[in-house]
């Protein structure tokens, strides 16, 4: 249950005293409020729906109406009702209410109602969120590559995806983590509820209001049913995981999947991250090598990018586009190539057009061998 404190509007003390001790009995806090701006500074206070009763409020009443809308417009309202009263009832829903309750109250029918007020909240929390993602996405998550080793990463991600366990994706600073965070959630079974993108690299006040803030948006409740994709989990301070670890242990419908550029094991022996937590994060555990490992990768990312730009592909300097170590990985490139674009660069040598003016000194290409929980990920 996410709707944890409600508001009580009823002119018969003996009603609304049974009706606040049996949403008490369910876990409910609830406040009463005498008439409309009562109610309104209730909602203010943190009450997160209403139930009235019409002989106390007229529901019909114009003003209360667009003060409502205007004030508290995602406030459930529910409509405390006599017996053998339904259908006139069922007329006032149209005045904006969202449910009824009949009398007698009950914690059987009460404990009903509140779990639809929640799942409707939770679909309009959800729906706003989808919107909001697609104005940012554009097409689906892909990787493109070439690359053997990526190859059989890929078919992991694919068995990964299939399963329902926590993920950890690990690898340097822009090697796409995010994408294949997204590629796991659109291959699984919870593809069609939401991926809820959380940054925990920002300053920890920036995340804590967040997550944890009067104001935040509860993100189990956004994500029920669909995917929490911790970003830079590691960078997480030491009080948030704390306050995280009891926030997925309080029942969260949601697949986890988390990032790192960060070796979790040297973060545990810092004392930097909590060993308990980075355990219920760490079910399954995908590595992404980097950008410098895979120099097939780098000439097919880059024309992929130019014709989705429109650009025309130079005919020299592809040889020396792979042989750079492209420190930022996938993230550096796709800046390169975007830069060229708005300089409309055009010349034979694409590596003239892409490459830094004093590149980046030329590091081995030797595979990426470090230990994180112990493990070997050489094999990979």
């Amino acid at each position: 249950m996410l709707i944890r404190k409600i508001a009580i509007i009823h002119n018969n003390a003996e009603e609304r005293q049974r009706l606040a001790g049996v949403l008490c009995s369910i876990g409910c806090e609830t406040a009463a409020a005498a008439d409309g701006t009562e109610l309104l500074r209730l909602v203010s206070e943190g009450c997160e729906a209403a139930i009235i009763d019409t002989t106390t409020i007229d529901i019909w009443d114009k003003d209360f109406r667009r003060r409502l809308r205007t004030e508290a417009p995602d406030l459930p309202i529910v409509l405390a009702m006599k017996p053998g009263r339904v259908e006139g009832y069922v007329a006032l829903l149209s005045t904006g209410a969202w449910d009824y309750l009949a009398q007698p109250f009950t914690e059987e029918s009460v404990g009903l109602l509140l779990r639809r007020l929640d799942e409707q909240l939770a679909l309009i929390e959800q729906n706003r969120y989808l919107w909001a993602e697609l104005e940012q996405i554009k097409g689906d998550p892909h990787v493109t590559t070439r690359d053997g080793r990526m190859t059989q990463i890929l078919r992991q991600v694919g068995k990964v995806a299939q399963e329902d366990a926590a993920v950890l994706i690990l690898g340097e600073e822009g090697t796409e983590k995010e994408s294949v965070a997204r590629l796991i959630h659109r291959a699984g079974a919870r593809k069609h509820r939401c991926f809820v993108h959380v940054d925990c690299s920002v300053p920890e006040r920036e995340l804590a209001e967040r997550l944890f803030g009067r104001n935040a948006v509860d993100i189990c409740r956004l994500a029920r049913g669909g995917t929490i994709y911790f970003d830079e989990v590691l960078a997480m301070s030491g009080p948030l995981q704390a306050r995280l670890l009891r926030m997925l242990e309080d029942d969260c419908d949601a697949r986890l999947i988390c990032s790192s550029s960060r070796d979790p094991y040297e973060e545990i022996e810092a004392e930097r991250f909590r060993r308990d937590l980075l355990f219920r994060l760490n079910a399954a555990q995908i590595f992404l090598p980097p950008l410098r490992e895979r120099p097939a990768d780098v000439p097919l990312l880059a024309g992929d990018l130019m014709e989705q730009l429109g650009m025309a592909k130079p005919e020299e300097g592809w040889d020396e586009l792979a042989d750079y170590d492209w420190p930022g990985n996938v993230s550096e490139l796709e800046a390169a190539v975007r830069l060229a674009a708005l300089r409309r660069s055009g010349g034979r040598n694409v590596a003239d057009d892409l490459l830094p003016r004093m590149p980046h000194p030329r590091k081995p290409r030797a595979k990426a061998r470090r230990r994180f929980l112990g493990w070997d990920i050489r094999d990979l």
